[in-house]
């Protein structure tokens, strides 16, 4: 795997490499003054990046003057002329600061280089600079057809190169060069001057400082500075605050907050949000072709309001972060604390300095509460006035109208409160806030039907401070009953008012400080991993609801991306961190999966089977999906939600769980799997499952996907042993069950009889498992082709795709990890050496798994690169979609690469198995697990792990295959 984003850069030439823009316009304006045009500087700035004639005429345009086409290519001819004559002169003073050093540091780097540029002149210019040799492809004017903003010359260049545009770094100075990058749909970094460039993310003035490094991982300039408690936000750029948002969001499960600045800067590029767990819209699908079983409308969680605006003005004078002087700017996310914090210190144009600090929680020990604390220091004496306002959304970005509205607005004393319907959902929404001002000063509320504002004018002497705080309840009708639930919440804010903003921040600090003593992990190694580590670990415990109806979205409640549905991500990556943490929390997802089993009996009707089958991406259990061929067929979902059941029972040894709710799912799912395959005469007879979409989701509507099919023999096996453990443990409830659903022991004899008739796809000529019936007869591609790390089903035509032998993410290999026990280690060896080169890694769940696999056959350095992708890909917004919400599998996945990776934790039949291997970036990692009643401390090191019971009277496990056995308060150091 290559583990760099970036692979080639595209250099404009003037005013990027060079600074001929002054030649082109000294050419012109000689000619401007031959001729008494007017030029002014406006004018001459639009000319950068685009071709002599588009020039000229922008020229004329601006003069009000028509030519010939004869005249004006003779006019064109003559700048040209003129040019060419100036740029004799040109020496490397003329470069731009630092920028051919950075150019030979990423040649070095393996890095590809281009020169794109619309002057027809670019060679001679390199020639005379001497630096020709440092391009491995130019494209000039001469080459395309149309100027930039058409990206055809960054689209040429990467087709020389050979490299997706995917992986190729734009470095523009014009606005048109930055649109022509983004439509090409490659980063870009401006270069020059950020008011001149308003539509770069990122811009740099030269090249003399750059991050080579995070330029090539992240594509970006930078990335948060490693701490090992939080992540820090000392710059504010506007087009980066949505990213901001989804990095600093925080939330308890029930609700979620996104981490937009109090005052809203700009409007159209911030996605202030508050999202409640289970609360959603619906919008109906219009298809032009409907057939059986097609989902019949699309489920999106809504955003309910922002009750976290604070308007600040001084003197008059409204905050804003490009008004007047932002010094000392710091956002924190405190992971130890669980809180985020800012500090900022202003000084508006004219007007006197204030300083601000403001707090922000959702707490984890009141799972209605959320509370800010907004704070103004008086540096000088001044006038200060604060805004609070709480707003309910106008609009929805996916639905139509007013998806959510007040249905009535209470106001009582500095109470207020808020009923909300959405237009189309089940659940209704309370809202109260109590907002309090300290400081004497003048007070006002008022409200429309969207909003209520409360404010406060005070005169602040030097030295002085004002402070509002917010307390925020929210409830739903998700657990409560809509009559008295505005009254309920009411009184549930004024009782955390009661507490104070300090009371509930200690509270908060209490709980994390508690449960950062069990559940951390602790490495010495880079100072970026363990703040990487730590922010998964922090996003991924405050994201469980701890409710039977509730579940946890792929973007948790951090953002609506995935529009709050849940996958089957939840079972199979979510969910491992809890179930050796704290297994008590994974009992609610289960619930909710039973919850839902009536809505899953129905989908399996719908799609003409018996049983029940779940949503493949939904919120209340009504499938969403459009794309049948790779969401209806992945029925690898039944059985991840067998395994996770699995998984916790053997945790805990709650079998009444298990007779209640458990066995029933187990029992109906496994119906659908027996119904859903059959046993075919061309296969022996062998039990097959057909027209199916794997954990890739590139191969769609393929027969017998390798681990669906040893998902579904472990699933349909379990179930029957099931049947005979609940039969004899507690046979009257058997009985009820049996009566209720239909279940007889014929049923169970068939789904012994399928998964021990299953069929395996396997090459014995090739020693290696078949993806499917169909993959190994694809023609090979050129991976180095393939634009890696992004989905690619939006890049070419979905025929294409499944002709094409790619894979999207850990499918073959994932089977190596989930049943690595059935599997010898000459068999691990070829089928990851197989499909590994054929994976592009286009979903996020796909590191980890190859991080775990990888350290098992001991390719340390591989697995390490697998391990950074995962656990960096929100921090370093490897795919660049965080602004839509963090990618919850991803999170769990990033426990699993480092406990099951490189701790090479199993928990097979066999029992509980360690096989330590450390990076060599790491001196050491330490981390506990809780495995039935047992609380194990492990620390590794390069040549020992150090094993210690912490918890339990005694446990036993296998180290590297040799038997350790621990008493209580006891431990033990194993050699590798």
């Amino acid at each position: 795997m290559n583990p760099l984003l970036i692979r080639a850069f595209l250099f404009d030439l003037d005013g990027v490499v060079v600074f001929t823009d002054r030649y082109h316009e000294m050419s012109w304006r000689i000619i401007a003054e031959s001729e008494g045009w007017d030029l002014p500087a406006k004018v001459a700035h639009s000319l950068r990046g685009v071709s002599r004639m588009e020039s000229l005429e922008l020229i004329l345009k601006h003069n009000g003057l028509e030519k010939s086409d004869e005249e004006k290519e003779r006019l064109a001819a003559w700048k040209n002329d003129i040019y060419v004559k100036s740029i004799g002169a040109i020496c490397s003073e003329d470069t731009l600061p630092g920028v051919v050093d950075f150019i030979r540091q990423a040649r070095e780097a393996g890095i590809q280089i281009a020169l794109c540029s619309a002057s027809k002149n670019a060679i001679t210019v390199l020639d005379a600079l001497g630096i020709t040799g440092l391009f491995d492809t130019v494209v000039t004017g001469s080459d395309v057809q149309r100027s930039k903003p058409d990206p055809e010359i960054f689209l040429l260049a990467a087709r020389r190169l050979g490299i997706p545009a995917f992986h190729c770094m734009v470095f523009e100075d014009a606005v048109s060069g930055v649109e022509a990058a983004t439509r090409a749909k490659m980063k870009c970094v401006g270069v020059g001057l950020a008011e001149a460039l308003p539509n770069a993310e990122e811009v740099l003035p030269d090249f003399s400082s750059v991050d080579l490094l995070s330029l090539l991982e992240t594509g970006r300039l930078h990335r948060p500075e490693a701490e090992p408690w939080g992540i820090s936000q000392t710059a504010i750029r506007q087009r980066r605050c949505n990213y901001w948002e989804s990095i600093f969001a925080l939330s308890n499960g029930r609700i979620g907050v996104r981490g937009s600045l109090e005052e809203t800067a700009w409007p159209s590029h911030e996605y202030p949000a508050t999202f409640v767990n289970g609360v959603f819209g619906r919008k109906p699908y219009e298809h032009l072709w409907k057939l059986p079983g097609f989902s019949e409308g699309l489920e999106l969680m809504l955003n309910i309001g922002n009750w976290t605006s604070v308007d600040l003005e001084v003197d008059g004078v409204r905050f804003h972060p490009e008004t007047g002087s932002l010094a000392k700017h710091r956002r924190r996310l405190d992971f130890e604390r669980g809180h985020l914090v800012r500090e900022f210190e202003w000084t508006p144009a004219g007007s006197p300095k204030v300083r601000v600090r403001t707090r922000r929680l959702v707490s984890m020990v009141r799972q209605h509460c959320a509370a800010l604390s907004y704070e103004v220091e008086a540096l000088e004496d001044c006038e200060v006035r604060l805004i609070a306002s709480t707003t309910i959304p106008k609009g929805h970005w996916h639905l139509p109208g007013e998806p959510i509205s007040a249905t009535e607005i209470v106001e009582s004393g500095d109470k207020d409160g808020f009923l909300l319907q959405p237009a189309d959902g089940p659940h209704s929404v309370a809202i109260a806030s109590v907002t309090r001002f300290a400081g004497a000063g003048r007070q006002e509320r008022s409200e429309d039907e969207h909003s209520v504002r409360r404010e406060i004018v005070l005169n602040l002497r030097a030295g002085e401070r004002c402070c509002l705080e917010k307390n925020v309840a929210i409830l739903s009708t998700v657990d409560r009953e809509l009559e008295g639930m505005l009254e309920e919440v009411l009184q549930l804010a004024e009782v955390d008012e009661a507490v104070g903003f300090d009371g509930l921040e200690q509270e908060q600090a209490d709980w994390w400080r508690a449960w950062w003593e069990l559940r951390d992990i602790r490495i010495e190694g880079k100072a970026a991993d363990q703040q990487a580590i730590r922010f998964n670990l922090f996003q991924l415990r405050q994201s469980f609801p701890e409710h039977s109806q509730l579940s946890i979205g792929a973007n948790f409640l951090t953002g609506d991306k995935y529009c709050g549905h849940v996958f089957w991500d939840t079972e199979m990556y979510i969910s491992p961190p809890a179930l050796y943490s704290e297994p008590a929390i994974v009992r609610p997802l289960l619930d909710y999966r039973y919850h839902l089993l009536d809505k899953a009996r129905k989908r399996a009707r719908e799609v003409g089977n018996k049983g029940a089958l779940y949503a493949w991406n939904s919120i209340s259990g009504e499938e969403c999906a459009t794309v049948f061929e790779a969401s209806t067929a992945e029925y690898h979902l039944v059985s991840a939600v067998a395994w996770a059941i699995r998984r916790y029972v053997e945790q805990t040894g709650d079998d009444a769980w298990l007779w209640a709710h458990g066995a029933e799912i187990l029992f109906e799912t496994a119906r659908f799997l027996e119904d859903l395959g059959g046993y075919v005469p061309l296969r022996d007879g062998q039990f097959c499952i057909n027209a199916v979409c794997g954990p890739d989701e590139y191969a769609c509507g393929v027969n017998n996907n390798c681990y669906t099919n040893v998902m579904a023999q472990w699933h349909l096996r379990y179930a029957a042993s099931v049947f005979d453990r609940m039969k004899a443990a507690v046979p009257e409830a058997f009985a009820a069950l049996c009566e209720r659903c239909g279940f007889a022991e014929a049923e169970r004899d068939g789904w012994q009889r399928a998964g021990d008739a299953m069929y395996i796809p396997f090459r014995e000529d090739l020693g290696i498992h078949a993806q499917d019936d169909g993959f190994l007869n694809l023609e090979p591609v050129d991976i180095s082709r393939i634009p890696m790390h992004t989905d690619i089903r939006e890049k070419m035509h979905p025929l294409k795709l499944w002709r094409t032998q790619v894979c999207k993410q850990a499918d073959t290999v994932l089977m190596l990890f989930v049943h690595g026990d059935q599997f010898t280690r000459e068999v691990k060896e070829a089928d990851y050496n197989f499909y590994e080169p054929r994976t592009n890694h286009g979903s996020s769940l796909s590191a980890c798994i190859h991080t775990i696999v990888a350290a098992e056959l001991g390719r340390m350095e591989e697995a390490y690169q697998f391990f950074h992708l995962s656990a960096c890909m929100d921090i370093n917004d490897f795919k660049s979609n965080v602004a839509g919400g963090l990618h919850s599998a991803c999170m769990g996945g990033t426990w699993m690469a480092v406990v099951n990776g490189f701790g090479g934790m199993r928990d097979y039949d066999r029992g509980l198995e360690f096989s330590p291997r450390l990076p060599s970036a790491w001196k050491s990692c330490a981390f506990r697990v809780f495995w039935r009643g047992a609380e194990i401390e492990v620390e590794m090191h390069p040549e020992h792990t150090r094993y210690t019971l912490l918890g339990g009277e005694e446990v036993k496990f296998l180290h590297h295959g040799g038997e350790v056995h621990l008493v209580k308060d006891t431990h033990s150091t194993e050699t590798l």
